[in-house]
């Protein structure tokens, strides 16, 4: 999934998403019941709870993590329990009696391939310990979005999360919905957006499990990159601590670019990408055990490795990674100019990067979601952005100012003798929120998503403002962009609203050679 697919909006187009979750959060009863009882882990309810309680017991306690700061996430393996539930259980015990409305499970897909993340279209999930029900409101919600799919089938067999389940069930304290969330084929944009898509769920009362094992080892996993004998386990370690230094680095560029260069058969590889952007400066990674089955088992030739982690912060997660004060006026002037000069730059051929981009890049560095706009004597010649917080804020300038004057697929690509006589604005958005009717939005003031039956679309905070709309005419406009019927916002549609904080100005003229107009911090 390239950066092109995941843009959600340009102003004008509709984004046509597909239709993902359907109506199972309003609808009858659906179960999924276990896959792997009796295989990977007892079937009789009695043994079951005695062998995870046997698990409980036998942990070490000098691995038992400190609560504080907070648990926020967890990354446990997904073996059998003879092999890793030990390994899973030295980050879990520390949660025990742990109260949480809700526990997201992020797995990895073995079984059917997919691009962006999965959902099953079901209500409960069901082990020997009994029924979990699932957080469908969460379900529908995020079934809006186009990274985010219904597929029932990747989750009938799979292993990663069911595996997780009996474990939470003993450990933590009853009350809490489950919503599980298989990870599939993403580029380094796709896991950005996936985490930014996740973010606002992952509040205060949010656990996040990560369910993956690290080096798959032997011929039987085709992956031998240094040969079986003595030296093995050392290697071994040695090549799942690069990939545990990314982790405790929250490195989400260095981890693949570790993948890339070793070729580690890490199940927990997709998962893992989306925590480590998720994650800033706030969050401490602890590592808390490293095993692997070979030294188990005393046998190299097949061997996987299991780590176990938490993640810990006085903040949940929702609240990372972006910039909750307003931009002062003279932000909104650098970014501003920073857009100014990368369009000027693009349209004239040059990819001269602003003198001070290194000071830009330590001030805006905070993801947020970001539009540039280009208008020529008052009339729209150019509009891209991104709604959701996918990347650093300057870069998202940069992108979004080269797109809007080159790339918006409604207009031919400005020209530099048209640079004279144009406006730019950019405008810096909050993250979204759900609203529960469209009663709650306000006009002018909010920004505002309109999704119903796989088709959203969005209109920015000025545009009803400009059209001089009322509430109800701008929502029938939006529903109109999204491809729907006029009135289609009345019933069946859900909302979610931003603020954005806006600077407009004439482009300016080309700045004299060596000067890029920014100006320094």
């Amino acid at each position: 999934m390239n950066l092109r697919t995941v843009k959600l909006f340009i102003m004008g187009v509709v984004f046509m998403a597909p239709i993902l979750f359907g109506s199972t959060h309003a609808a009858e009863r659906v179960v999924r019941p276990p896959a792997l009882a009796g295989t990977w882990y007892p079937a009789n309810p009695t043994e079951l709870a005695a062998f995870v309680e046997k698990l409980q017991a036998q942990t070490d306690p000098a691995t038992t993590v400190q609560k504080t700061p907070p648990i926020r996430a967890i990354l446990v393996p997904h073996a059998g329990y003879r092999y890793s539930g030990e390994t899973a259980m030295t980050a879990l015990k520390s949660l025990a009696g742990a109260r949480f409305q809700r526990v997201v499970i992020l797995g990895p897909t073995h079984r059917q391939n997919f691009v962006g993340l999965a959902l099953p279209q079901v209500t409960h999930f069901s082990t020997p310990l009994g029924e979990l029900p699932l957080d469908t409101q969460a379900m529908a919600q995020l079934a809006n979005h186009p990274i985010i799919r219904t597929i029932n089938s990747a989750h009938e067999q799979e292993h990663s999360i069911e595996i997780q389940l009996p474990l939470l069930q003993k450990v933590l304290a009853d009350g809490w919905k489950l919503l599980p969330l298989l990870v599939g084929q993403m580029d380094a944009q796709g896991f950005a957006l996936a985490a930014a898509t996740l973010r606002p769920l992952l509040d205060e009362q949010t656990l996040l499990v990560i369910s993956g094992d690290f080096t798959h080892y032997g011929q039987n996993f085709s992956y031998q990159p240094f040969p079986l004998d003595t030296t093995t386990e050392g290697n071994l370690k040695k090549l799942d601590q690069g990939a545990i230094d990314k982790i405790m680095g929250r490195d989400p560029k260095g981890f693949m670019d570790y993948r890339q260069k070793t070729g580690i058969t890490a199940c927990a590889f997709g998962p893992v990408t989306i925590l480590l952007n998720l994650l800033d400066d706030q969050v401490e990674p602890r590592l808390i055990r490293y095993r692997t089955s070979g030294a188990d088992n005393s046998d190299f030739s097949h061997s996987v490795s299991y780590v176990a982690m938490s993640f810990h912060s006085p903040h949940p997660l929702a609240n990372m990674g972006t910039k909750t004060e307003p931009f002062s006026e003279g932000e909104m002037k650098q970014l501003h100019t920073l857009a100014v000069a990368t369009v000027i730059g693009a349209v004239q051929g040059k990819s001269t990067p602003p003198a001070n981009l290194q000071d830009l890049r330590q001030h805006f560095n905070n993801p947020s979601g970001a539009f540039v706009t280009l208008k020529r004597s008052g009339a729209l010649r150019g509009c891209i952005g991104q709604l959701q917080p996918i990347q650093p804020l300057y870069q998202a300038i940069m992108e979004n100012a080269v797109n809007a004057a080159l790339r918006d697929p409604r207009f031919q690509p400005v020209t530099p003798n048209e640079l004279g006589n144009m406006e730019l604005e950019v405008s810096v958005l909050s993250p979204m929120r759900p609203i529960p009717s469209w009663e709650a939005f306000e006009l002018g003031r909010h920004g505002i998503v309109l999704s119903k039956n796989g088709r959203r679309a969005v209109f920015l905070p000025e545009v009803a403002v400009e059209q001089k709309w009322s509430r109800e005419e701008t929502l029938t406009h939006l529903a109109m962009k999204a491809g729907l019927p006029g009135d289609a916002w009345r019933q069946g549609a859900s909302f979610e609203i931003f603020t954005s904080q806006t600077h407009t100005a004439p482009l300016a003229p080309s700045p004299p050679s060596g000067d890029t107009g920014s100006p320094g911090l």
